[in-house]
C-alpha cells in the first residue's frame, strides 16, 4: 500500500518484523498510566525523525529507552518531534506479519502507518519529552568507566515474572560481584537468579568503548 502525504514528511520502508523489532523494544518503557507531574505523556511513543533518522521513544519516569533506525526518505531539512498514544500502535502489532511490507509516514500533525491492506491514520501532537537531557544528566562524557558487564538480554527479562513473588511487593536487588563473575539477583526470601555474563567470541572486554554514549553522540550532543 502506498501512504499519500500533502506536506513535508519523513517515510520509513521497512519489513513488519523489523518494525515489530523496533517498537516492541520500546513500548515495554511505556508507563500504564499518566502522572500529573510529567514534563510529557509518559503513555505515549514519542516518535523524532531528524538528521534523516527515525527514533522511538519510551518512558515511564523511572526508565527510558531510545531506538533508532536510517528513514527512508525525508523531506529537505524536515524535522519534527510527536507523540501519540502508545496503545494505538501496540494493538496493532498482532496483526503484522513479519514478511509483509510496512510503512511509516510522520507528518507534523500527524503519523500513518501501512501495513497489508490497513492503513491507520493517527493524530499527532508535539512532543516535548526531554529525553536527550535526562541522559546525558547521568552519562556525561566525562564520566569514569567504574567496570563493564554484558548480558544476553533475554536472560534479563526472565527476572520480570518474579517481580510480583515477594510479598509485601519489594524491588528486586541486584548483586554485581565484577564483570567476568555472574550477577545475583533476589526478591526477598523467595527468588534467587545467577546470570552468567555474556561472551562474544572475537569481541574480549578491553576492546569495547569506554564510553557507552559513544555512538548516540550525535542526538546527545
Amino acid at each position: 500500500m502506498t501512504i499519500t502525504v500533502t506536506g513535508p514528511a519523513a517515510l520509513l520502508n521497512t519489513s513488519g518484523a523489523r518494525f515489530k523489532a523496533l517498537a516492541g523494544s520500546i513500548l515495554p518503557f511505556v508507563a500504564e498510566r499518566e502522572e500529573d507531574d510529567a514534563p510529557a505523556p509518559i503513555t505515549h511513543l514519542h516518535i523524532e525523525a531528524v538528521n534523516n533518522e527515525l527514533l522511538f521513544i519510551g518512558t515511564d519516569r523511572r526508565t527510558i529507552a531510545v531506538v533508532r533506525q536510517p528513514l527512508t526518505v525525508a523531506s529537505v531539512n524536515f524535522a519534527v518531534r510527536v507523540s501519540v498514544p502508545a496503545y494505538t500502535i501496540a494493538c496493532r502489532l498482532d496483526d503484522i506479519k513479519d514478511k509483509m511490507r510496512v510503512s511509516l509516514a510522520i507528518e507534523l500533525k500527524q503519523i500513518t502507518l501501512a501495513y497489508g491492506r490497513t492503513e491507520l491514520r493517527l493524530p499527532a501532537r508535539p512532543s516535548e519529552l526531554p529525553w536527550r537531557s535526562v541522559i546525558t544528566d547521568h552519562l556525561t562524557s566525562d564520566d569514569v568507566l567504574t567496570d563493564r558487564f554484558m548480558i544476553d538480554a533475554s536472560h534479563l527479562a526472565r527476572l520480570g515474572p518474579a517481580k510480583v513473588l515477594a510479598k509485601p511487593r519489594k524491588p528486586m536487588n541486584i548483586h554485581l560481584r565484577g564483570s567476568d563473575r555472574p550477577f545475583i539477583a533476589t526478591a526477598g526470601g523467595v527468588f534467587l537468579a545467577l546470570i552468567m555474563p555474556r561472551v562474544i567470541p572475537g569481541h574480549p572486554g578491553a576492546t569495547l568503548p569506554e564510553q557507552p554514549l559513544d555512538a548516540w553522540r550525535d542526538h546527545l550532543d
